[in-house]
């Protein structure tokens, strides 16, 4: 008999706290006759941390090269808030494979240069084990930088038949999400799928339809090991499962130094990052109306809407830097040119007018808010006239025109504002809301500074 361990995390997001405990667990002795593989399943990056920011995920590959991982999937965090180019290299120095079948780069229309669909590996005892790795598919924002999804149900038609010819287990590292997984088990003859995306633990896995579910949570709160048993014709004879508390493992005495010293680093690179060299101190009320006037520059439109609680703390005197705006705004946000028929506008702000007064202190969490609350909803452009009209840059709206407003895809995500969810939008995945709040004021500095004298 053999044992093949399956040690798996996922949904790190860069909280390296419990990373010296995460890595002992993965390379921890192999069980006897026995051969061990290590996955991550996605979202190791996440750039509310310095390192990864400064970095561009680089840091966190070069920290996951120490645990000898054999391969990781990506997940939206390493997908969607990444530049094309980025993502491009962010493996540049791994050494683990990365595998991903479900995502075509537009620019060569084929497998991105740095993932394989699927690869083979065989333990010592000779089993071969086929690996195959997708992510959450999400259409719209993918192919706006330049990627192109496919359904993990099609992937899995093409490619699940050669890895069943090829191999004598089947293991897909999902970061689809739990109720994709329960979904493809009953469907698609698969051995195991290691899970992520949705951070649920699966205590003691989960066998459905002949398929074991793996999931280990979020934020290296937990721990995944699959133990497959394979007879000596390799075929497999029992599966076992179990997400271990990071909090229950042993710590040991230098464990809290290493992870001191992995966020110095990202702060003492980040900090000597200036974002602008504009000098005066700015307030976090000042930066909420600032954001309406960086939206209306951004987009060369009049008409924009941000809110206050995107702004967590005051901007210092004297030039700023990346660590700054890191600081004061950590959210994967991004700037959205939205279109709205005048109905979906006043629907807009006629449910704002409703919600004003919860929605000061109303906690906010997900969809790349890092914040505590909402805070208040500010407009430019936006405005009642004498007799209570809603109007749109003084003209009174009319609810079978179309309006442009720019805006944060922030709240097109939110579980309120749902005439926002199917309204056309652009928006740029390239910049976060704190980078172009950097530019906005590197332009006011420079353009203070090139006034003529009179």
């Amino acid at each position: 008999m053999e044992t093949i361990s399956l040690r798996h995390i996922n949904d790190m997001h860069s909280h390296f706290g419990p990373w010296p405990k995460i890595k002992r667990f993965l390379l921890k002795k192999e069980p006897a006759n026995g051969t061990v593989f290590r996955f991550d399943i996605g979202d190791a990056i996440d750039r509310l941390h310095p390192l990864t920011d400064t970095t561009l995920g680089k840091g966190n590959v070069a920290i996951m090269n120490e645990a000898n991982y054999t391969a990781v999937t990506i997940g939206n965090n390493e997908g969607l808030v990444m530049p094309h180019r980025d993502l491009n290299h962010l493996y540049d120095k791994a050494d683990f494979d990365v595998l991903l079948a479900n995502l075509v780069d537009e620019d060569s229309n084929g497998q991105p240069a740095w993932a394989k669909p699927y690869q083979i590996y065989q333990s010592q005892a000779g089993t071969k084990m086929a690996v195959i790795g997708m992510t959450a598919p999400y259409q719209q924002t993918y192919q706006t930088l330049g990627w192109l999804p496919e359904d993990p149900e099609e992937v899995l038609n093409r490619f699940l038949p050669e890895m069943r010819k090829q191999a004598d287990v089947v293991v897909l590292l999902s970061h689809l999400g739990l109720l994709t997984d329960r979904d493809l088990a009953k469907k698609y003859d698969l051995d195991v799928i290691i899970g992520a995306h949705t951070h649920r633990v699966l205590p003691n896995g989960e066998l459905d339809q002949g398929t074991w579910l793996a999931a280990a949570g979020r934020y290296g709160d937990h721990v995944g090991e699959v133990l497959l048993s394979l007879d000596d014709q390799h075929q497999l004879q029992a599966v076992s499962a179990k997400a271990y508390r990071t909090d229950d493992l042993p710590a040991e005495a230098m464990d809290e130094e290493t992870v001191a010293a992995i966020d110095q680093a990202g702060v003492e690179a980040e900090t000597k990052e200036m974002a602008t060299t504009y000098q005066p101190a700015i307030t976090r009320r000042q930066q909420a109306s600032d954001c309406l006037k960086a939206l209306q520059d951004f987009y060369h439109l009049p008409v924009a809407i941000c809110s206050t609680g995107l702004f967590l703390k005051d901007l210092p005197a004297g030039p700023k830097s990346k660590y700054d705006f890191l600081c004061d705004m950590p959210h994967t946000i991004q700037p959205m040119l939205i279109h709205l028929t005048g109905r979906q506008l006043l629907d807009w702000l006629m449910e704002y007018e409703e919600k004003a007064n919860d929605l000061v202190d109303q906690r906010i969490k997900g969809s790349g808010f890092r914040g505590q609350v909402f805070g208040q909803l500010i407009m430019a452009g936006l405005q009642k006239n004498a007799i209570g009209e809603w109007t749109y840059q003084d003209q009174p709206i009319e609810e079978g025109r179309t309006y442009a407003v720019a805006t944060l895809d922030h709240y097109r995500w939110l579980d309120f504002f749902k005439m926002l969810d199917e309204a056309p939008a652009e928006i740029r995945l390239d910049v976060f809301l704190r980078e172009m709040m950097a530019q906005y004021y590197q332009k006011i500095e420079e353009e203070a500074v090139f006034i003529p004298a009179t």
